[in-house]
């Protein structure tokens, strides 16, 4: 690149937007457009020490120091720095010079956004400082990107929830929409005009028309520009252009681009003279506003070609979505619910973001709790709408909520966190058909289990899960078939809990023949509760002496729920054996049977009892009969209604 004199400082005053710039590595003229010098390859953006630039310009004059970031000239300072004396003996810099006195810390301005604007460095100012920064000009169409060079997610398109290696977006569906819109978009890229894709929120507009910009398949390729929202149109098509070109305006949005300094009739007139395609989405209701409502907007899209995208997928497009080759998308066929495709795509990572920070302590960590009682359930099995009392009870029972204390916030605001809307479209709880049941938004569930974060579903989860759903008659049969598969790992391991764990889901599911069986292994290797469990279904089919040997482990244990139990098993097997003894003339049997049965409504059978033994000499029998004799007010009826028999196989 030829080095050039530096404007004289008249001309400078007149044009300070052409100010000088200069590379100090080889002194070469860039334009502001240069970031990297064509000459030596130097990156403007990287300050350059002293010791290492070449020296001044041949002409002797010191050039214009080189930008901070080479996006836009460098304003010129304010207030004049005040003079620099090389020390005595040093050849100091043109280009940096030597300070004098104590070094003075580096002062060093940038745009916080990094992109191009306007940065003043300045000694003290007193007093105040406007600056009237003027609009950055539009790219030139030379430098539009080529569209293949880009990705959908530089349209705009919502990333996919994405865990390990997986693509930032699913590999995209075909919509039924797509060949009307190849059609117009193949046209206008050819002719020019305006094509604006129309649909709801979420739904899926942004994609459509991105992927219709970027499957033209003209030739030669188009080359895409993307202004951003209120940035100034006005001289989009000054200047010379590539007319065998092809050419894209893309305004995602569109609303955001219209406007005396956005698109107009008479921008859009230009572009359309110069074949440029002007590609916009708009959703319905920002259509209707602007096209029916009169003003230059309205007759700005009077002239466009319209595509309608709708939320719901038909069954056409369900099908394709079914044949797709990616987890998440199947995921989106099970777990979308009533929702469209792409608005269960696109709310996953923001649910997902929320309800994870929603855990800490200043945030909402009981509504986490509760929509990961939810989630949970829906993991084992359960996809059914969940009883809020059922959430409610499976949510005690993890760890972190015995940790949230007595200051956790109240059970209302947690649900009312929940449930609230998100994007107008869901909240992270659904409610279900029925008032006051709920279910995790289906995205939830999936990101869940794709993503392993949240580990596996505690044990204490799936028993409350379990005994709650059997509570209510909810089907278990799924719930059953999901655990097996969960603690096949645990279960081949031996692990007792799992054991435990699986027995109880199987029982509440109605399965006792296979809780038996995971009963006895956990019980034969010592584990109480499963003693507990396994005396209950040994008791229920007969198995009595059995079940009294596993429940009395389990009593000696403290376990509270085999007292009763064993008691009434050791009541009943005594009042079996002392019938026994009664009816073949065993007094001390027929006493004992007798005070075994004596409460009110059956005192009839227990002097009968009673009797028999004093007939047969039995003292205290007859001493008894007696006391109970002087206690009856009123004589037995003749016929008192027989016993209930016992349960069966208890004897």
């Amino acid at each position: 690149m030829a080095r050039v004199a530096e404007l004289d400082p008249a001309e400078r005053e007149l044009r300070p937007e052409e100010a000088t710039v200069y590379c100090p590595m080889c002194e070469a003229r860039l334009t502001d457009d240069d970031r990297f010098c064509t000459d030596c390859g130097h990156d403007m953006s990287v300050p350059v020490p002293a010791a290492v630039r070449t020296g001044p310009p041949s002409d002797g004059k010191p050039p214009v120091a080189s930008p901070v970031a080479a996006s836009s000239p460098v304003a010129p300072p304010l207030v004049a720095p005040p003079p620099v004396v090389p020390p005595p003996g040093d050849e100091a810099s043109p280009f940096v010079p030597s300070p004098v006195g104590p070094t003075q810390p580096t002062t060093r301005n940038s745009v916080s956004d990094g992109s191009a604007g306007t940065v003043i460095q300045a000694g003290t100012i007193a007093g105040d400082v406007t600056v009237h920064a003027a609009a950055l000009a539009p790219a030139p169409a030379k430098n539009w990107t080529r569209v293949s060079q880009l990705r959908r997610l530089w349209f705009g398109v919502r990333p996919t929830s994405r865990f390990g290696d997986e693509e930032s977006l699913t590999p995209y569906v075909l919509r039924d929409c797509d060949e009307q819109l190849h059609a117009l978009v193949t046209r206008g890229v050819r002719e020019g005009g305006l094509v604006v894709v129309t649909g709801g929120p979420l739904s899926g507009k942004t994609m459509t028309a991105a992927w219709a910009a970027l499957n033209t398949g003209t030739d030669p390729e188009p080359r895409v520009h993307a202004p951003h929202p209120g940035a100034d149109l006005r001289d989009l098509t000054s200047g010379p252009h590539d007319r065998t070109g092809h050419r894209i305006l893309w305004l995602d949005e569109l609303e955001g681009h219209l406007g005396p300094h956005g698109l107009t009739t008479a921008l859009l007139s230009r572009l359309t003279q110069e074949r440029v395609l002007v590609l916009a989405t708009m959703t319905d209701t920002a259509y209707d506003e602007h096209r029916f409502g009169g003003g230059p907007a309205a007759r700005v899209l009077s002239g466009a070609h319209t595509v309608e995208l709708s939320r719901g997928w038909s069954e056409a497009e369900l099908a394709r979505l079914a044949r797709a080759d990616d987890p998440r998308l199947t995921d989106a066929t099970k777990w979308r619910g009533s929702r469209g495709v792409t608005e269960y795509l696109a709310l996953g990572p923001e649910l997902w973001d929320e309800w994870r920070r929603a855990r800490r302590p200043q945030a909402h960590p009981l509504g986490h709790l509760l929509v990961r009682a939810a989630v949970d359930i829906a993991r084992c099995g359960i996809e059914q709408d969940i009883p809020l009392a059922m959430l409610r009870r499976v949510m005690v029972g993890y760890e972190e909520y015995e940790a949230l204390g007595h200051g956790h916030e109240p059970s209302e605001d947690a649900l009312a966190w929940a449930t609230r809307l998100r994007y107008e479209a869901t909240g992270l709880l659904v409610p279900g058909e029925k008032a006051h049941t709920y279910r995790a938004y289906g995205s939830l569930v999936a990101d869940a289990v794709r993503s392993g974060e949240p580990g596996a579903v505690p044990d204490r989860v799936w028993t409350r899960a379990a005994t709650a759903a059997a509570g209510r008659g909810l089907d278990l049969t799924p719930m059953a078939a999901a655990c097996r598969a969960a603690l096949a790992p645990r279960v081949a391991a031996s692990d007792a809990s799992a054991y435990v764990v699986l027995g109880a889901v199987v029982e509440a599911a109605g399965d006792a023949s296979e809780a038996e069986v995971q009963y006895r292994k956990a019980a034969d290797r010592g584990h109480l509760v499963a003693c507990n469990r396994l005396g209950h279904i040994l008791a229920g089919r007969g198995a009595v002496v059995e079940a009294i040997q596993y429940l009395e482990t389990a009593a000696e244990a403290g376990i509270a729920g085999a007292y009763a139990t064993l008691g009434k098993l050791h009541r009943d097997r005594a009042r079996h054996w002392l019938t026994q003894g009664a009816e073949v003339g065993d007094p001390q049997a027929a006493f004992h049977l007798a005070e075994l049965i004596l409460r009110p409504g059956r005192v009839g059978r227990a002097v009968r009892w009673y009797q028999a033994a004093a007939d047969a000499g039995h003292r205290d029998a007859a001493f008894a009969l007696n006391a109970l004799r002087v206690g009856i007010t009123a004589t037995p009826k003749p016929e008192e209604p027989s016993e209930p028999p016992d349960p069966p196989g208890l004897r």
